[in-house]
């Protein structure tokens, strides 16, 4: 987790006069001129670094780390322009970006960095208030009044994606006006932390010429065509990761109306279209699995070896065409999610029967819990790859794709759907340009209902129509979803909700870019629903607002407590988190609670020495404990704690719920600190505590030593005592400085 640096940062003492009062006045005028690029001179780097220190203060002891200049078809942002990004660092301590627009010099993006060295708390923190008068200042120093006169009132409208920011810190949103319409997503964000300092800055100003509303339809027209075909998807989403609170456990995801980009959900102004954020015609779309199987729960809890892996890599390729022969392993590997729970998986080679080329070979790859989770074709073909002609179509592709899915995964296909989002021509003729592979994207269902964000894809080769690999491997955690079918409203009574909570308007839209882009999009003018960012809760009917749960990921109740700084600290580096705004300095943590917050300690870089390397084929096994079901908030972390030997592989319940003592702090503060081969060895130690069983002696008297965790007195270490957060956060920020 990095902190930002001290640099130009406006404080807290800025004047409560330079409020939205007054902001910039909102001219009444058409969007500014294009700016011309061809043929101006671009800064040299030297140029470019006056610039940028023009605009922000380069703090003493930072060197300029890396300067480049990337081209506007490498631009991520699809701008059209060239710009240079220079970054500046110190030591280890942190970094700075800053994006100059090569030809105007202008800042284009800055984002500050600081390690997490700097520990006292805030005691004024920063209001909404004062975060929009200094960032209202700071715009001032980087932008041209030309453009501020073409500006909202700071957070008039909201972002589609400020809640993601709001961990980092306060977010404020200048939003582009045209003749008094809104050109949402156009204009600058900026982010203060909580002492009223800029830790980032965005422009984002489209130069194109913008249609002028002049032939748009009437707004109650409008509305009518949107209640008609307008039509939010109901799906599961991840709700804690819109948050980035997951400590909430998994198992979070819930079902939910919401639009996504593929949805109808726009009016185009002038045509009286509903389309989607795309810019294309769109309707309600019918989800329709490919199949009617299901996959089945198994109680074994024995993780599969290499061996047993192989075994069914095998029966695998025999659902392919044609004779396969095992032809080795060509190596695994391991990955965990945000909860903890590793999975391990293999890869396993096979060649036709009849000898065939090297080209022929497949891939296999199997993981632990005995799931298909990759395929491919050739595989080592992809560091020799040539560009492919275009010859098979986008619909041509698709069936191959869905051939070999329906052959591989044919026990799972009632739980999987073909994504159909056939891309633009400007897409496909991309495509062609760089003889890509086509990627077809299916999702996953349950009980019929799509799974947000848990898509896996299938390459086909766009010259011989071949699915050539198959990847369902995620770097994310494996989310235990709903399994029990849920009551949920309707749609036209979600669609009535989010008319509650926005308001249809007329706004310039700039379609999303593709997965693949070829080019930055024209705007044009829509009448859309524009407020609060969220979505209706299915089962409820209620409004969950994205912004409102970030604020709520803020502590309300730890200021002027002793602790602060250090609770402050140990959420900044994601050791534990806010619920409803309360963190709870004085609650005593249960043993559930502490498996997560050591969860989160044990992926720091000083600990990362912990993780199973799973080196050998040893059997393995999910070592459930009977009071902790899957579905408990702590279940994945407390299967981490048992793979990194935190806790001991013992007893039957693990009591997640009571609360720790003060001895099994010290037990799992021990082995965190790599000191398991001395806990069952009492007799090594003289502790000066009397109060000590000796199977507690080992722990307590090791961190003592370290100045760590000491005894209530000289003689008593109360190993019977329970902790709370405080205290934790306070051990946890000393055990962070020991390591450092």
């Amino acid at each position: 987790m990095l902190r930002r640096a001290t640099s130009w940062g406006l404080s807290l003492g800025v004047s409560s006069s330079i409020l939205m009062t007054s902001v910039f006045a909102t001219a009444s005028v058409e969007g500014l001129a294009p700016i011309v690029r061809a043929a101006e001179k671009m800064l040299s780097q030297e140029e470019a670094i006056k610039h940028a220190q023009k605009w922000v203060t380069i703090p003493e002891g930072y060197k300029l780390r890396s300067a480049r200049m990337t081209n506007p078809e490498d631009d991520y942002y699809y701008s059209g322009r060239s710009y240079w990004n220079l970054t500046w660092e110190k030591n280890k301590v942190g970094s700075i970006y800053v994006t100059i627009d090569a030809v105007s010099g202008q800042l284009s993006r800055y984002s500050n960095y600081l390690d997490d060295e700097r520990l006292g708390g805030t005691k004024n923190k920063l209001t909404e208030e004062q975060a929009m008068g200094a960032a209202t200042q700071f715009l001032k120093k980087v932008t041209t009044e030309e453009e501020r006169s073409r500006l909202s009132k700071p957070n008039e409208y909201a972002g589609q994606d400020d809640y993601y920011f709001r961990n980092q810190g306060e977010v404020v949103r200048f939003t582009r006006m045209v003749n008094e319409i809104p050109f949402l997503g156009n204009g600058f964000q900026i982010i203060l932390d909580r002492s009223g300092e800029v830790i980032s800055f965005h422009r984002e100003w489209y130069d194109g010429k913008l249609p002028e509303a002049t032939k748009v339809i009437e707004i109650a027209e409008a509305e009518k065509k949107w209640e008609e075909k307008a039509s939010p998807s109901l799906v599961y989403k991840d709700l804690a990761g819109m948050t980035d609170n997951y400590q909430q456990g998994p198992g979070t995801y819930e079902l939910v109306y919401g639009f996504q980009n593929e949805d109808p959900q726009l009016v185009e102004a002038t045509t009286g279209e509903v389309i989607n954020l795309f810019g294309k015609a769109a309707s309600e779309k019918t989800i329709k699995p490919l199949g009617d199987t299901i996959s089945k729960e198994t109680p074994e809890k024995r993780l599969i070896t290499k061996e047993e892996a192989q075994k069914l890599a095998e029966q695998y390729v025999k659902k392919l065409p044609g004779n396969y022969r095992f032809d080795g392993s060509s190596g695994g590997g391991s990955s965990s999610g945000p909860g903890g729970i590793s999975e391990r998986h293999w890869s396993f080679d096979f060649m036709p029967q009849n000898g065939g080329k090297k080209s022929d070979e497949v891939e296999v790859d199997i993981n632990d819990r005995g799931e298909l989770v990759g395929y491919q074709v050739n595989p080592n073909g992809a560091f020799e790859e040539t560009p492919k002609k275009m010859i098979i179509t986008w619909e041509q592709a698709e069936e191959s794709a869905t051939k070999l899915v329906k052959s591989l995964l044919d026990d799972q296909l009632g739980e999987i759907y073909l994504i159909e989002e056939e891309p633009s021509k400007e897409t496909l003729q991309s495509y062609a340009d760089n003889g890509e592979h086509y990627n077809i994207q299916f999702g996953m269902l349950v009980n019929g209902i799509p799974v947000e964000d848990k898509n896996f894809r299938v390459e086909v080769n766009p010259e011989t129509g071949v699915a050539e690999s198959l990847n369902k491997r995620s770097r994310l955690e494996r989310q235990l979803l709903p399994k029990a079918k849920v009551q949920h409203i309707e749609q036209q009574k979600a669609k009535a909700v989010i008319k509650e909570q926005q308001k249809f308007q007329l706004a310039y839209h700039q379609p999303v870019p593709e997965w693949k882009s070829a080019k930055q999009s024209e705007p044009f003018l829509v009448y859309r629903y524009v407020g609060d960012n969220g979505i209706v809760k299915a089962d409820t009917g209620e409004w969950y607002s994205f912004v409102e749960a970030q604020k709520k990921q803020a502590p309300s109740d730890i200021d002027e407590h002793p602790q602060q700084a250090e609770l402050e600290f140990a959420l900044r580096r994601g050791w534990m988190t806010v619920i409803d705004g309360q963190l709870g300095p004085e609650k005593e943590v249960t043993r559930g609670e502490m498996a997560m917050i050591m969860a989160q300690m044990a992926d720091e870089r000083e600990f990362r020495y912990l993780r199973p390397s799973f080196d050998s084929d040893e059997e393995r096994f999910i070592h459930d404990f009977a009071d902790v079901p899957s579905s408990h908030p702590s279940y994945a972390a407390i299967q981490k704690n048992v793979e990194y030997k935190l806790i001991s592989k013992s007893g039957k319940n693990f009591e997640p719920d009571r609360m720790i003592t003060r001895a099994e702090v010290a037990d799992m503060v021990a082995r965190l600190l790599g000191y398991n081969n001395l806990l069952d060895k009492p007799e090594l130690f003289k502790s000066p505590y009397q109060d000590l069983q000796p199977q507690h002696i080992p722990a307590a008297t090791l961190l003592s030593a370290h100045d760590l965790f000491k005894g209530k007195s000289a003689t008593s270490f109360e190993p019977d005592a329970t902790v709370t957060r405080a205290q934790i956060a306070e051990l946890l920020k000393m055990i962070y400085d020991q390591q450092q």
